[in-house]
């Protein structure tokens, strides 16, 4: 939403809440007050990103935070939906320890609606975002799903690429794994140490443009 846009919108809800009728913009449900911060940028350079439940993931609520790891998808990628397991065990392994992982739907149409369809129908418990201003995908560059953009605090992309080396090219799967990537990136973030590899490439559905 445009700042002009915004300043209309308050203005409104100020008129009919001293008419007696409507809410106010402070007793808005959260997931409309999540959907204004979105496209606003955090002190770290950063968009807003509030996942498809209302909750807000980043800027991160807590100081104990070392990275973000966004996971570009798309809900009819079929090797997106492959690494879904992975992620989730990712995703629950680095929590604890301060990396987040969340999975941002790189296709401006999908609504919120068929991504938490998305998300019913492949159990996962890792957030899930929308990104309808392309506000991440510009950040990090991204133009392949499943691709991983990870974030430091101060907003500095750490590693851009692939996930692991399971796929050689598109249907070409590998059956062993020899290079997990993402993994390596977070043990290194953890280490205090630099990415060994902050480039690779990542193997997958291209991004819509719209």
């Amino acid at each position: 939403m445009r700042w002009s846009n915004l300043a209309f919108c308050l203005a409104a809800c100020q008129f009919f809440a001293a008419a007696g009728c409507g809410k106010s913009a402070i007793d808005a449900p959260r997931e409309q007050k999540a959907a204004v911060l979105e496209p606003v940028a955090t002190a770290s350079g950063l968009p807003a990103l509030v996942d498809i439940q209302g909750q807000i993931v980043w800027p991160p609520a807590s100081d104990a935070t070392k990275a973000l790891a966004v996971v570009f998808v798309l809900p009819d990628c079929p090797i997106c939906n492959a690494y879904l397991p992975e992620l989730k065990r990712l995703g629950d392994e680095f929590a604890s320890q301060g990396i987040s992982l969340v999975l941002v739907h790189a296709d401006t149409q999908v609504t919120a609606a068929e991504a938490k369809n998305h998300q019913r129908e492949y159990q996962m418990t890792l957030p899930v975002a929308l990104d309808p201003q392309r506000a991440w995908i510009r950040k990090a560059e991204a133009k392949i799903a499943p691709e991983v953009a990870l974030f430091s605090p101060a907003g500095e992309l750490l590693y851009r690429g692939r996930i692991d080396n399971q796929y050689a090219g598109l249907g070409q799967r590998r059956a062993t794994v020899t290079s997990h990537d993402l993994r390596d990136a977070c043990e290194a973030i953890l280490a205090g140490q630099p990415v060994k590899e902050p480039r690779t490439e990542a193997i997958g559905c291209f991004i819509p443009h719209d």
